[in-house]
């Protein structure tokens, strides 16, 4: 297997409008008024991630269930790896399901078999590539519906699920001693700040910082309005990357260089960007210092 570090998954999924409504007494989930959605929920024994290391511990294990007003005749359940060294990807059919739910469980020789030879091995498999879970469902109609879900059937239901090749995460969740260097002069002075680092549900390799810049906003800029800073970092074999901005009102983002993730010193770094008042634009590299207490 190649060992691509440097490359960090980045995996965004675009969706168009579908008319949903909610009963929240009845259902976790909002019900779709028209059509019909698959489901997704992984099992206890699922492994989450591609085992870079280990591949042999992957598995991936999941139900597939329906959800919609519409009679659903079968799903097909889409397997779409995404190779992110060459910057392609490739989707195929794993399997039908007419019962539901379903029950399927994935090793990593039925994974590598699924595809051909010359889109997959294991001598090709990559740390960043990934593989996306995904079900098109037919309706006793006739009628085919493959995806195009509106964001907010996708960020409330289960209608993929996502596998990174990657190795396992031991990042431990409490309180950590956060410090905010300003080698740039972005605050004006240096910060440090208690934050609590906690694991991202349904993750294992995402975490959420309550505060990325160690108090540094709420120190330079709290007269303006500004406070704790969250974001959420992913852990891609010790190398640490920010994957989502967790309402943050700088809309935090990945900085100028990947951060770290030191077991022995149980330290991690972390660069992130300033989106909305673009720091990176400035060519300052915001960076925080974080030791376990």
């Amino acid at each position: 297997m190649k060992n691509k570090l440097k490359y960090i998954l980045s995996f965004v999924l675009t969706a168009t409008a579908m008319t949903a409504c909610r009963d929240d007494s009845k259902s976790p989930y909002p019900t779709v008024s028209q059509g019909a959605i698959p489901l997704f929920t992984q099992n206890t024994d699922d492994s989450g991630i591609i085992n870079y290391l280990s591949p042999g511990d992957t598995k991936m294990s999941f139900a597939v269930d329906k959800s919609g007003l519409a009679p659903v005749t079968d799903i097909d359940v889409i397997l779409i790896y995404s190779n992110n060294v060459a910057g392609t990807s490739d989707t195929i059919v794993y399997k039908t399901v007419s019962e539901f739910p379903s029950s399927i469980s994935i090793d990593k020789d039925q994974l590598l078999g699924a595809f051909p030879s010359d889109v997959l091995t294991i001598d090709t498999l990559s740390i960043g590539d990934s593989f996306v879970i995904g079900g098109n469902v037919l309706l006793k109609d006739g009628t085919y519906l493959n995806g195009g879900y509106s964001p907010s059937i996708f960020s409330k239901q289960p209608v993929n699920l996502l596998y990174s090749v990657g190795c396992p995460s031991a990042i431990p969740e409490g309180t950590y001693t956060a410090s905010q260097q300003d080698e740039a002069g972005w605050f004006g002075l240096t910060s440090t700040a208690q934050v609590t680092i906690t694991k991202v549900k349904n993750t294992v390799n995402q975490y959420l910082i309550s505060d990325v810049s160690a108090g540094g906003y709420t120190t330079a800029y709290g007269s303006f309005g500004y406070h704790a800073q969250p974001a959420i970092i992913s852990d891609v074999c010790n190398t640490i990357s920010v994957t989502g901005a967790a309402g943050s009102q700088i809309a935090s983002g990945q900085g100028l260089a990947f951060g770290s993730w030191d077991e022995s010193t149980q330290t991690m770094i972390v660069h992130y960007n300033d989106v909305t008042n673009d720091s990176a634009g400035s060519g300052a590299d915001l960076f925080t210092t974080f030791v376990k207490n």
